[in-house]
């Protein structure tokens, strides 16, 4: 598969992460049965192990070292960040403090795509 093509579908698992992990976030929220369905939760896992394939794919490709492109190694520290707070929603007691890490990993989200998006990192 050549790098352009790569590339997108990388980006199309991206959406598709995102989109299943607002669904299962607002269900918990809403006390909703949707984060409990079985198929939604396992083609979440299947979506995000593809993304992270997609991932490891593009940097053989492309032959990038990712500790050595200062945007890419804090894009996987922001990635790693948005799983452990994605576990904080999951476990969080309260519908406030549900929505307090929906917000902080909204914000993780919105920082990993400027760093994939303008390839310039925030400590360089």
């Amino acid at each position: 598969m050549d790098y352009i093509a790569l590339k997108h579908t990388h980006v199309l698992f991206v959406v598709l992460s995102v989109v299943l992990f607002y669904t299962r976030a607002f269900s918990r929220i809403g006390g909703g049965k949707i984060a409990a369905n079985k198929a939604v939760f396992i083609s979440s896992h299947i979506v995000d192990t593809l993304l992270l394939l997609s991932a490891i794919a593009l940097l053989v490709v492309a032959s990038i070292n990712p500790l050595a492109v200062p945007w890419l190694w804090q894009k996987i520290i922001l990635v790693v960040a948005y799983i452990v707070i994605g576990f904080k929603l999951l476990k969080a007691p309260t519908q406030g403090q549900k929505w307090l890490w929906l917000g902080v990993n909204t914000l993780v989200l919105l920082a990993i795509g400027y760093l994939a998006g303008s390839k310039s990192g925030f400590f360089s």
